[in-house]
């Protein structure tokens, strides 16, 4: 008599085991799908902001570029702007050279 009683208990610690790790399955997948999700969304923040990093450093390697040769740049600025102020003086207007016809 008393091995029946061990088999239905342990029939019953069976069956709420096989509960349990059915309920933890369901738990360990969902959690996965919400992983998935929040991976997504991380990426793409992780996306945007290796993004903005890249221009930064890039504007600042032009402004350091530009800082470290501001007396060259405006030598040329200066040189183009005096050239069409006496371009204008003489009476020539500005332009592009004329595209020749070839036909």
């Amino acid at each position: 008599m008393s091995s029946i009683i061990e088999s239905l208990g342990d029939l019953v610690n069976a069956i709420f085991h096989t509960i349990t790790a059915l309920i933890g399955s369901v738990v360990a997948v969902l959690r996965s799908f919400v992983d998935a999700i929040l991976g997504v969304f991380q990426g793409f923040f992780h996306l945007i902001g290796s993004t903005l990093s890249g221009v930064l450093h890039t504007f600042e390697g032009l402004s350091k570029f530009v800082l470290s040769n501001i007396v060259v740049v405006g030598a040329l600025l200066t040189g183009a702007f005096l050239y069409s102020v006496y371009q204008k003086r003489n009476g020539r207007p500005v332009t592009a050279a004329p595209a020749k016809k070839t036909s």
